[in-house]
């Protein structure tokens, strides 16, 4: 026999016999560390000092008996079994020791190695046994007990509708679940007008050391928008690629020790955020935690996804029937006067077809220009209203990009050159064929030109070009203008947005519209940028076939 070293505990008063046990144990070949004690108290003292994996027992000992030992490290809690050594004659003895709490006995007078061995094997695999149904038992009842908190947990998440709440509480709810010492959520931006929403729970323990903001920024540096449920030890955080960075700008003591994280999915199954766990404080994170903290998370995902979807619902109503209120009456109905006013004013004027009247002509000409430009700037409003709502409609159709590229140019080729500038075609797939609202995509060129030649210094070009992606066309408008500062990108097409917040030229909505417009598409628009570089913005459009 060659089992794993064992802890033996050999208790016989005479020590005679204990030689003939320790030279059995020796013959057997049993690798194993061995204690000896010869009384009641000196073994109680052994038991009560180290892990003891089998105590070979004698019955009659100074100071009482083996059934005393039995009784007292049962009344203690310590799980060892007890194989009794008995004399000649003491049979039944052993039989009501092994009712008592014996796992086995072998007659001294028949302590051969072999017997000793077999009795070692059968007792240590039925502890063995033992103990492992005895941590099933206890993993089944924590198991249980967790879900019950679940379902707590999932009615408490679902109480409010307030995003901020909700993904704090979600925090809360998972740390005190899996009784983490640190708890991370973070959802992601989306749409233009949002940012992403992050929470952090620490244990009492944890909230109460000096290094708890330090703490809180590894947690949230390490959280990541992970597709699937994770689990890592001390080592594999240290050498996750994701981890890394992060861990490389914190001190060693604040380097957790386990990590588990689930992803917070929304309707589409698309990734939204994630759930992130550090150190559970009775050891590294198991399999059933994976599972529970994954089921939170999907309860959490719906939960979020509600609120996010009613509080976008509030706000774009209220966004709309504001902007349609001034639109459709504080705008609309003066401006509406004001042009009729003009067109009689200039019909009148041309009827008299006096030369003094010249500049008077000039001035109505003017009057026409703002009321155009105030047209197109309730369309603006409207079209930025309908973007919120999720309601701008388009009406794609086969179209050449190309002929698209030549229009868009001739329609801003005046503007170019009142500002000195030149419009030129880059390269141009021109067999490549769109699905496109054509009025929608010249009103996303019109931005996108009037943009940039709004910021090219007289003497720049601005250049249109087109070539095919592998699922979609892409054009790409490209200035050699100053360029966007890095801090500025984020928000380029922020709705109402201006570098200057002291410029009167426009409202803000060019870019939002025109992505809007190519969202609509289901395009995607980009844009790289660098000061004193130019800029360049990437639309794309799904390719007709």
């Amino acid at each position: 026999m060659n089992p794993r070293s064992v802890r033996l505990l050999v208790v016989d008063d005479d020590t005679v016999d204990r030689i003939a046990i320790l030279r059995a144990l020796r013959s057997g070949r049993v690798d194993a560390e061995i204690r000896e004690a010869d009384s009641v108290d000196s073994a109680l003292a052994v038991l009560y000092e180290q892990q003891i994996d089998c105590v070979l027992l004698d019955f009659y000992l100074p100071g009482g008996d083996g059934l005393a030992v039995i009784e007292a490290a049962r009344k203690a809690k310590l799980t060892a079994p007890f194989i009794m050594l008995t004399g000649q004659g003491d049979e039944s003895l052993a039989v009501d020791l092994m009712k008592r709490g014996a796992a086995d006995y072998v007659p001294k007078n028949l302590l051969t190695p072999e017997r000793l061995v077999q009795s070692l094997r059968h007792v240590l695999r039925l502890s063995e046994a033992e103990r492992r149904e005895d941590e099933a038992r206890r993993a089944l009842a924590r198991h249980a007990n967790q879900l019950a908190q679940l379902t707590e947990a999932t009615l408490r998440i679902h109480r409010s509708l307030s995003l901020n709440e909700l993904i704090q509480r979600t925090t809360d709810e998972a740390r005190a679940l899996l009784d983490a010492s640190v708890a991370a959520s973070r959802l992601a931006a989306r749409g233009v007008a949002q940012r992403p929403l992050t929470g952090v729970s620490l244990s009492e323990e944890y909230a109460a050391r000096q290094d708890r903001d330090g703490i809180r920024e590894v947690a949230l540096g390490l959280i990541e928008r992970r597709s699937t449920s994770v689990r890592l030890t001390g080592d594999e955080i240290a050498s996750d690629p994701t981890c890394v960075d992060v861990l490389s700008r914190s001190p060693a003591e604040l380097h957790p020790r386990s990590l588990l994280a689930a992803p917070l999915r929304g309707r589409d199954g698309q990734c939204i955020g994630s759930i992130q766990l550090l150190d559970r404080r009775d050891g590294p994170f198991v399999e059933s935690d994976e599972v529970l903290l994954t089921q939170l998370a999907q309860s959490a995902s719906v939960a979020l996804e509600n609120a996010r979807l009613y509080n976008e619902a509030q706000a774009a109503t209220r966004a709309r029937d504001d902007l349609l209120a001034i639109v459709s009456h504080d705008l609309r109905n003066p401006l509406n006067t004001i042009a009729i006013t003009s067109s009689l004013l200039r019909s009148d004027l041309l009827q008299r077809k006096d030369g003094d009247d010249d500049d008077a002509v000039q001035l109505v000409d003017r009057m026409d220009r703002g009321i155009q430009s105030m047209t197109r700037l309730i369309e603006d409003l409207l079209d930025a209203s309908r973007i919120e709502a999720g309601r701008l409609v388009v009406s794609p159709r086969v179209d050449r990009g190309g002929a698209l590229v030549r229009e868009a140019l001739d329609a801003a080729a005046s503007l170019a050159e009142a500002k000195g500038c030149r419009v030129t075609q880059g390269l141009v797939d021109a067999g490549l064929e769109v699905l496109a609202d054509r009025d929608r995509v010249l009103q996303v060129f019109s931005n996108l030109l009037g943009n940039a030649l709004k910021f090219t210094p007289r003497g720049g070009v601005v250049s249109v070009s087109l070539c095919r992606t592998a699922d979609s066309a892409r054009f790409s408008v490209a200035d050699t203008g100053p360029g966007i500062p890095p801090e500025h990108l984020p928000h380029l097409f922020d709705r109402y947005w201006k570098a200057s917040q002291e410029s009167r030229t426009g409202a803000g909505l060019g870019l939002y519209i025109a992505r809007g417009i190519v969202e609509a598409h289901h395009g995607t628009m980009a844009v790289e940028s660098a000061p004193g570089q130019g800029t360049t913005i990437h639309f794309s459009l799904p390719l007709a076939s």
